[in-house]
């Protein structure tokens, strides 16, 4: 007898898939991969021992029959079982069909195993039977999970359940039916085993682009997280910025009327201990006035600090209402002053803050109130353009206006682009910026086309609608 028949080298083929499955399952720990493993080393085991075993008629009935038919009835049921866990337990109706097709081998090995004969052709059949519950719940699979190559499984099943009956139908001997199962089942491990790979690669796959994507989300969260702290960063060294520039307009800013205070109230002081109430008369007025100055310094302050700590909202706001309210009470607030006529273009419903918004307008008209007054005929313009879902409004005066180099820093905290030459603190424009960039906004200053100022803001998504073309005139 040669070293290598075809049964020691189909038992070489099978034992070696059975370790390829351990394998698996050391690595990758896929499911059903150890009983598949258990089941091809049984088979494994038979095959090596088949040549050797008797032919005694159409019953298994002597002992080394009985025990090599439970070895390889075991495997087949190994691996069956572990086709199934690999699929995953079905539930319902499909559950107790599969569990129902396993009973037959399970009633004929345990037949075996007590020493009751079985025939061959009954043992077979009850056995095989274990492929077609792995079968049905295969094409089951693949019908709820396509693409998952689980049609190629079931019908392998189906293939391994009918192979001996389609060889005895085409006319093969029973004593070689082994050889072809032996190829078959050789076969159909590495069927399994294939789709167990193709299967832990598509996993491997999605592990790593899901990795991929978190890391890209973390590289971007990590840019976002940089840009911020620039961000704050800046916005930080703004805030000490206008804080050293706030300390020192105030020092500036309340020394001058603090001392004039104090020097015309020890004036009255010794006029009043001369007896001469005349000089008190006439410093307590003066003294009113630097109070007064004083006064709305400090009022401005306080609406700056209100501006940094405020959470705007959103919702919608005429502006010709708004434009014309800010407008009379900055007239109102500087009586015998010249009254500059205001003109207005197309005036829009925007979604902003409305107390915002209020306190952009009187700054602004208030400031071109101011700085065009000692022209022979003031004028104002307010102009409000609509780009997309973006809204600027710039307001332009034919005042004195100012130098390139002082628009950059006409927004900042006590900058006086004329000095004292006119009156305030420099912090009006301060809260226009403060309030602008509070609802998303920003403002900038440019030469207005016929000469004076131009100061204008940008609000991003605030356009709403258009309300009809409006002229508003306030003649001198």
């Amino acid at each position: 007898m040669p070293l290598l028949t075809v049964t020691v080298v189909e038992a070489i083929a099978i034992g070696v898939l059975a370790l390829l499955f351990w394998t698996v399952w050391l690595r990758a720990r896929e499911p059903g991969t150890p009983l598949l493993g258990a089941g091809f080393a049984l088979a494994a085991l038979w095959y090596f021992s088949s040549d050797s075993l008797p032919y005694t008629g159409p019953f298994i009935d002597v002992p080394v029959l009985r025990a090599s038919s439970i070895v390889i009835g075991s495997a087949v049921v190994l691996v069956t079982v572990g086709v199934v866990q690999y699929l995953g337990f079905p539930r319902g109706w499909l559950r107790a069909f599969v569990v129902a097709l396993w009973l037959p081998s399970a009633v004929l090995i345990a037949a075996l195993a007590v020493g009751q004969p079985v025939r061959h052709e009954v043992f077979h059949v009850g056995v095989l039977l274990s492929y077609v519950g792995a079968a049905l719940l295969a094409l089951r699979r693949a019908f709820e999970r396509p693409g998952q190559n689980h049609l190629g499984l079931g019908v392998a099943l189906l293939i391994m359940a009918a192979l001996p009956f389609l060889l005895q139908a085409a006319g093969v001997p029973s004593e070689q039916l082994k050889y072809f199962a032996g190829i078959g089942l050789a076969a159909f491990g590495m069927i399994v085993l294939t789709i167990s790979l193709l299967h832990r690669q598509r996993e491997l796959g999605r592990e790593v682009a899901c990795r991929t994507a978190a890391e890209t989300r973390l590289r971007e969260a990590n840019v976002l997280l940089e840009s911020r702290v620039v961000e704050r960063t800046s916005h930080l060294h703004e805030l000490i910025t206008g804080l050293e520039a706030v300390n020192r307009g105030v020092s500036h800013d309340l020394r001058g009327p603090l001392g004039g205070m104090s020097q015309l109230a020890r004036l009255a002081a010794d006029a009043l201990s001369r007896g001469d109430p005349s000089m008190a008369h006439r410093a307590l007025p003066a003294i009113a006035e630097q109070c007064d100055a004083s006064v709305r310094m400090v009022c401005s302050m306080l609406d700056l600090a209100r501006l940094g700590e405020a959470t705007p909202r959103r919702e919608p706001v005429q502006l010709e209402p708004i434009v014309r309210s800010a407008f009379e009470e900055v007239i109102l607030s500087r009586p015998g002053a010249q009254r500059p006529t205001l003109r207005c273009g197309e005036l829009p419903t925007v979604q902003a803050d409305p107390d915002l918004l209020r306190t952009v307008f009187v700054n602004l008209l208030g400031n071109a109130t101011k700085f065009s007054g000692q022209t022979q005929v003031p004028r104002i313009d307010v102009a409000v353009d609509v780009e997309g879902a973006d809204v600027q409004v710039c307001v332009s005066d034919n005042g004195v206006g100012f130098s390139a180099d002082a628009a950059e820093h006409l927004f900042e905290p006590f900058y006086r682009a004329h000095g004292a030459a006119f009156d305030g603190h420099g912090l009006g424009l301060s809260i226009v910026r403060r309030a602008i960039e509070a609802m998303g906004g920003r403002v900038w200053a440019a030469v207005a086309p016929e000469g004076g100022a131009q100061l204008c803001f940008r609000l991003t998504g605030a356009a709403q609608s258009a309300t009809p073309a409006l002229a508003v005139a306030h003649a001198a």
